[in-house]
């Protein structure tokens, strides 16, 4: 509990004025005030650690969530540049390292960093994951719909290897249906939606795009009823609240329709 933490923080405190040049010991006082959230003692922590071992990858890992902790994402993103330099195996650092560019908004670099993450770690479901979500960004960012369409075309291929690999991937199928819609192909994106719904059945994103998808095709039916499914399960998701009152609009205008 915290109480082991402030100790551990007193014994490391106590340890330096014997020993200040121990590594080991600098890094894990800095565990020791992450695990606090001091994020700012953490990074100098970690900082005195690479100030004795520039090459010491775990304190540059470290010191790069910190930094992200911290908001400073060019400074996680230049350490860690550092530790996979250093350790081109190293899974985590390229997986940090995608999140850090994708939160720099630099997508290609992104792109670069879970690529590489998953030709370290080929069976990692989640990495593969990561690198769909870095290419959709990649292919948002594109200006041409001729050079997003091969970029969807990959993360739709990953999708697909990772719905493979664990068919109750709910996410994966999400996203595969996100893709669809940007590829302008209606079934296919409905379909996917369906089929994430039948793992997840109240997962809020597939329900509010489904029946965006429902409404696009003029399935009146269909879309009051994936609108109404939505409401249901947004509710228990304050993050949702905002799209509740559009999902009740869109409701009301569906209902309005003269029947065919």
């Amino acid at each position: 509990g915290s109480a082991n933490i402030d100790k551990s923080i007193q014994s490391y405190e106590k340890g330096f004025q014997l020993k200040p040049d121990s590594k080991e010991g600098w890094y894990n006082l800095g565990v020791a005030y992450g695990r606090k959230r001091m994020y700012a003692k953490e990074v100098r922590a970690y900082e005195k650690a690479i100030d004795i071992d520039p090459n010491y990858a775990n304190a540059l890992h470290n010191l790069g969530l910190a930094y992200l902790d911290l908001g400073k994402k060019d400074k996680a993103a230049a350490a860690l540049s550092n530790v996979v330099e250093i350790d081109p195996g190293a899974t985590d650092a390229w997986n940090n390292l995608g999140i850090a560019n994708l939160e720099l908004s630099k997508f290609d670099d992104a792109v670069v960093a879970m690529t590489k993450a998953l030709e370290t770690a080929p069976d990692s479901i989640e990495t593969r994951f990561n690198l769909v979500i870095a290419l959709i960004r990649q292919a948002e960012s594109r200006e041409s719909t001729a050079d997003a369409e091969p970029i969807y075309e990959s993360a739709l291929d990953h999708c697909r290897k990772i719905i493979e690999k664990d068919p109750k991937y709910y996410k994966a199928l999400y996203n595969e249906g996100v893709i669809q819609h940007r590829l302008n192909n209606g079934p296919s994106e409905v379909a996917a939606y369906q089929a994430a719904l039948a793992i997840k059945e109240n997962y809020p994103p597939a329900l509010y795009n489904l029946a965006t998808a429902m409404s696009a095709k003029g399935d009146v039916d269909g879309a009051v009823d994936a609108w109404e499914r939505y409401i249901e399960a947004a509710r228990r998701h304050p993050g949702e609240r905002p799209f509740i009152d559009k999902a009740r609009k869109e409701i009301e205008r569906l209902k309005a329709l003269p029947k065919s």
